[in-house]
């Protein structure tokens, strides 16, 4: 079963939408460091609103966006993450990093 999931950018926000897999993240992974790497912005913002699912995988995904963003001096909000994710944090002990 194939699995995907979405970006789409508007100024300093990144929406993400869809399923949030070891799949789906390969596909996406590069477009969300390329937005981080080459923009000047300096703070952003991560919309996880639209994720209906997301494996650990996708924590992984948001972790690499995460470092990427610090290496760069810039600042990674994550906004309306779905109570799955925010359970996913919570397991791995990352909530004070994505919550």
């Amino acid at each position: 079963m194939a699995t995907s999931a979405s970006i789409s950018i508007q100024g300093d926000t990144l929406t993400l939408s869809g399923v949030l897999d070891h799949e789906s993240v390969l596909d996406i992974d590069q477009q969300g460091q390329q937005w981080l790497l080459e923009s000047q912005t300096r703070e952003y913002k991560l919309d996880l609103g639209a994720i209906t699912y997301s494996s650990s995988a996708g924590i992984a995904l948001l972790l690499g966006w995460l470092r990427i963003a610090q290496q760069q001096q810039k600042t990674l909000q994550f906004l309306h993450m779905p109570a799955s994710m925010i359970a996913l944090a919570n397991v791995g002990g990352l909530e004070d990093l994505l919550v």
